[in-house]
């Protein structure tokens, strides 16, 4: 094979939650698609990887800094020096033409080592409204930074950026401008807050559900992500409650199609989270999880409810009643929520740059 005719190969690196993991995925899927070679460079943790056909992993060592004790802090330390090292090693072995980094601390040192050498260009993406810290860290001498949100802060002034979206899951791109369903038969409330946000939705939401009129609460089909500890507890919040249906689940396998026949969706901020939301169009009442990394949540729902698509309230602010009487008005609302969900679609980042500047293709 003549050297020209030799495929590209771009190593594509991250590790840890699922907010890194599958939009990783995503692009190396979308690389491999365009004739690219591609490997996978993670730590231990990237073990959410379901794995590609023909996409070699590597796991290196990694560990976050933060949140720790000075002593925790230098072993971690230790380790993304020696993942670094690591790194190193396998830029000269596979000779890679181009390094995408997709956040997280597991990021770092293929990152790092594409920098050190200098033998190949590095590319970032970034799925939240504000640069995350290892992408923070790893800017400097970056080509380029894809971002999901415009506006995304602390990006640095000197380094271009470009927003291409945060890539979803082919379930979700079936139900592409779903249309809003009628209202008639039922209205239906679907409540997630994910792994780390159900607890607020288990244990103080459904006061505010409670206190929704007797009417309303007949009419309302509720489907809400319950953590399994919390399981129990929300069974007796609901029990007798008056609802039409309820249905409490600590997974949804289907979440598409749940989100296809919300009428409302309360959730959190995570950037995956929105970007269905607008994949599907449709309207949401978002509360970000506080304690989400430079309160990236809350950044996330202000750009997505200043389209219209929804309506931010903070957990800080939160009060039963409040948030009752609120949720009422949008249900007698239907008119106000059919055109949030336009809102919600109408900005999803379903166009891509039609031609990049010459200096940043890779392939």
């Amino acid at each position: 094979m003549k050297k020209q005719d030799k495929k590209p190969l771009v190593i594509v690196t991250t590790g840890g939650s699922g907010g890194h993991i599958f939009p990783a995925e995503a692009i190396a899927s979308a690389l491999v698609d365009r004739g690219a070679d591609v490997v996978f460079i993670t730590d231990k943790r990237g073990s959410a990887f379901q794995g590609m056909k023909n996409v070699p992993v590597y796991r290196l060592m990694a560990e976050s800094v933060t949140g720790r004790s000075i002593f925790g802090k230098i072993w971690a330390a230790v380790k993304l020096y020696i993942g670094t090292v690591q790194a190193v090693y396998y830029m000269y072995k596979l000779k890679p033409n181009a390094v995408v980094g997709v956040g997280g601390y597991a990021s770092i040192p293929a990152v790092m080592a594409a920098h050190l050498t200098r033998l190949v260009p590095v590319i970032l993406h970034e799925q939240n409204a504000v640069l995350g810290r290892a992408n923070r860290l790893l800017a400097k001498g970056t080509k380029l930074i894809g971002t999901s949100f415009a506006p995304t802060l602390r990006v640095p002034e000197n380094v271009p950026q470009i927003q291409v979206g945060l890539p979803v899951r082919p379930a979700v791109l079936m139900c592409r401008n779903a249309p809003y369903p009628k209202v008639k038969g039922g209205f239906h409330l679907f409540i997630f807050g994910g792994s780390q946000g159900a607890r607020f939705f288990s244990q103080k939401l459904p006061e505010a559900l409670l206190a929704l009129p007797e009417k309303q609460r007949a009419e309302i089909e509720l489907v809400q992500q319950v953590r399994p500890e919390d399981m129990e507890a929300a069974h007796k919040f609901y029990d007798d409650a008056g609802f039409k249906k309820v249905t409490l689940k600590s997974f949804f396998t289907d979440m598409p199609e749940q989100l296809k026949k919300a009428h409302l969706v309360i959730g959190r901020g995570g950037a995956g989270t929105l970007t269905e939301l607008m994949a599907v169009g449709r309207p949401a009442i978002i509360v970000p999880l506080p304690t989400a990394a430079d309160n990236h949540q809350a950044e996330n729902a202000r750009i997505f409810c200043d389209t219209g698509a929804g309506w931010l309230v903070l957990e800080k602010d939160f009060e039963p009643e409040a948030f009752s009487k609120r949720l009422s008005q949008l249900i007698d609302s239907p008119e106000m929520l059919a055109e949030a969900a336009e809102h919600a679609a109408a900005h999803y980042p379903e166009k891509r740059p039609k031609r990049w500047p010459r200096q940043y293709w890779m392939l």
